[in-house]
């Protein structure tokens, strides 16, 4: 709250960066990769989300479950299916 804005904005691209190196290392977290996508759509970086998109649905070929929740995702946020 007490940050500048430009600071918080820096913060919070840090944090977001943070998030997609972990998920480079680890990538079975499909609650991050959510979260990964949904972030990038907030910062206005579209071509970053459709990019994690497109890791995470990868990283979860054989497991539809977890498929449809991203296509839902991609819906939502809409980035296509």
């Amino acid at each position: 709250e007490a940050m500048p804005p430009a600071e918080r904005e820096k913060f919070i691209g840090q944090m977001v960066d943070g998030l997609a190196a972990h998920l480079k290392e680890n990538g079975n977290d499909l609650a991050g990769w959510m979260r990964l996508v949904r972030s990038y759509v907030v910062l206005g970086r579209r071509e970053d989300a459709t990019s994690a998109l497109a890791s995470a649905r990868g990283q979860f070929a054989g497991d539809a479950k977890s498929l449809a929740e991203l296509d839902g995702l991609a819906k939502s946020l809409g980035l296509g299916s």
